[in-house]
């Protein structure tokens, strides 16, 4: 009995260490993948272009009410910041893109680089499964943080100030 105990106490010790220590090495310290995609105008861009900028990339559809809804934030945050090394990178994950994304672009009057998804950007960044999704980065372009479903300027304009401040 004494033994099976033993046996269990080590195994939820193991299992306690690797959660924690996975937990750790996400904290900051993953460098986002680079990229090379096209944007409405056919113009390659690469996440390296943005060197030594703190970048937010959002995925989004034209067709999410929920990213639409993002958009005035991360156009007031891109005015606000942009001088200061901060830049916004929407990455479109519509299908039918040429015949939507130009005139949406306009009308929402999105003031940052719009780039179209690849198969491959999805999968890099974890397999981007729910929209909108977004991955702040610091300079050096490691991720700070993960936002899942929308998000908002309160919530953004914190960390970007603590970062830029570094």
């Amino acid at each position: 009995m004494k033994k099976n105990l033993t046996k269990l106490q080590l195994v939820v010790i193991l299992l306690f260490s690797l959660f924690f220590s996975a937990c750790q090495g996400n904290a900051g310290s993953t460098r986002a993948p680079d990229f090379t995609l096209l944007d409405v105008n056919s113009k390659m861009v690469n996440l390296s272009d943005f060197k030594g900028k703190m970048v937010l990339i959002n995925f989004f559809a034209t067709y999410c009410p929920p990213c639409r809804a993002e958009i005035p934030d991360f156009i007031k945050l891109q005015d606000k910041y942009r001088d200061k090394g901060f830049v916004v990178v929407g990455i479109s994950t519509d299908e039918d893109w040429k015949e939507v994304l130009p005139d949406f672009i306009k009308r929402k009057g999105m003031n940052y680089p719009v780039l179209i998804a690849t198969s491959k950007v999805v999968k890099d960044y974890g397999n981007v499964y729910a929209l909108p999704t977004s991955f702040l980065l610091d300079k050096e372009h490691n991720i700070i943080k993960k936002f899942t479903g929308m998000i908002s300027e309160s919530e953004l304009e914190p960390l970007i100030i603590g970062s830029l401040a570094k």
